[in-house]
C-alpha cells in the first residue's frame, strides 16, 4: 500500500522543536555562563555557556524532532502499509500526513486511527479506533443503536459524544473494515444524520477548543521555568513514548 501524498519527514515541524531549543539553550547557557565565570575566566566561561546553548539545540533537534518526526512516524507509518489496512483504501479512506485514514463513507464523515500503547522498550500495543461524525435527530432509541453496534464482532466499545461516534477495536481484530460498513449502516437505519467537518466545528466549537488545550496540556512538556522565562515545548501527537 502506498501513498505519495504522505511524507515521513514534516518539515514544518521543525520550528516546533528548533525555537524552543534555541530560546531554552540561551537561558541555560546564560545561567551556566554566570555560574562558570566565578571560577573561570571570561573566554572559558562563554565557551562553556555556548557548548551548552548548542548541546541544547542538538537535544531538541535530535532527539525531539528527529525521533518523534522521523522515527516514531517511519515505524507507525510501516505499520500502516500492512495488508490488513487495505480494506480501508477500499472503503474510500485515504491515508493523511496525520497519519490517518480518512474519508466520507455514505454520506459519513469516518477518521479511523491508530494508537500506540506504551508497555515497556520496544513493546506496543495497537490499539484502533474509529470517529464516524454525525446527530441524531432524537435520542428515544439511541442507547439501543450503540448497544447494537457495540455488539459487532472486532469492536470492543462504542460512544457518542460531541458529535462524534466513537468506535475501539478488540485489539486482535483483523477485519478493519466490516464494523465500519455495519455501524454506518444501523446509523443510517436509525435516522443518525451526518455531519460535515464545518457543521461539526460550528456546532461544537467550544468543546473543541477545550478539548485541545486539555490534550495540548498533557502533551506540553516543560524544558525551562525561571522567573519570566517559561519555555516548553509539544510533544507530537501521534506518539505515546
Amino acid at each position: 500500500m502506498k501513498n505519495k501524498h504522505v511524507h515521513i519527514l514534516r518539515k514544518e515541524k521543525f520550528k516546533e522543536y528548533f525555537v524552543p531549543g534555541v530560546v531554552g539553550g540561551f537561558v541555560l547557557g546564560l545561567i551556566f555562563f554566570i555560574i562558570s565565570s566565578v571560577q573561570h575566566s571570561m573566554a572559558e566561561s562563554l565557551q562553556n555557556g555556548l557548548t551548552v546553548w548548542m548541546g541544547i539545540i542538538f537535544l531538541f533537534i535530535s532527539v525531539g524532532f528527529f525521533s518523534e518526526e522521523w522515527y516514531l512516524r517511519k515505524r507507525k507509518f510501516k505499520k500502516l502499509n500492512a495488508v490488513k489496512y487495505r480494506s480501508l483504501l477500499e472503503l474510500g479512506l485515504t491515508l493523511n500526513d496525520d497519519l490517518e485514514f480518512v474519508g466520507v463513507v455514505n454520506h459519513y464523515n469516518v477518521r479511523f486511527y491508530l494508537y500506540e500503547k506504551y508497555l515497556k522498550p520496544k513493546k506496543y500495543i495497537d490499539q484502533h479506533y474509529v470517529d464516524i461524525y454525525c446527530l441524531p435527530k432524537s435520542f428515544d432509541n439511541f442507547q439501543e443503536v450503540i448497544d447494537n453496534i457495540k455488539s459487532i464482532s472486532g469492536i470492543n466499545n462504542a460512544a457518542w459524544g460531541f458529535g462524534i461516534f466513537s468506535m475501539v477495536y478488540s485489539e486482535k481484530a483483523e477485519n478493519l473494515k466490516l464494523p465500519i460498513e455495519l455501524a454506518l449502516k444501523q446509523l443510517s437505519n436509525n435516522f443518525i444524520m451526518p455531519l460535515s467537518q464545518s457543521d461539526w466545528e460550528n456546532s461544537f466549537e467550544k468543546e473543541i477548543n477545550k478539548r485541545k488545550k486539555i490534550e495540548d496540556r498533557k502533551r506540553t512538556k516543560q524544558v525551562l521555568k525561571t522567573g519570566k522565562f517559561d519555555i516548553r515545548y509539544v510533544k507530537n501527537k501521534d506518539t505515546n513514548t
